[in-house]
């Protein structure tokens, strides 16, 4: 495998594991307020520079980080969605 490949999928699965694990833990509870839910995402897309890995140093590397940052982040939105529209219907 290409040594440039290997280090950018190692940064972005990296990453991916770290931003699940600070988004569960940060809605560790139910999540009933979509709006934290929606903030908390932005920022982690918004944000330019990767503050997960920051040992990650190569420009490939942080392109990894970035995009594990991106998935993991939307990943988690979408499967908590179906989470917040059950609580908004009961409500």
């Amino acid at each position: 495998m290409n040594h440039e490949l290997q280090q950018y999928r190692f940064a972005r699965i990296e990453a991916e594991k770290i931003t699940r694990a600070r988004l569960d833990a940060q809605f560790k509870s139910r999540i009933t307020n979509a709006d934290d839910l929606e903030n908390a995402i932005a920022q982690l897309l918004a944000a330019e520079t990767p503050t997960c890995v920051p040992w990650r140093r190569s420009e490939i590397e942080q392109s990894g980080s970035r995009d594990g940052i991106r998935l993991a982040a939307l990943e988690f939105f979408w499967s908590r969605r179906r989470e917040l529209l059950g609580v908004n219907e009961c409500r």
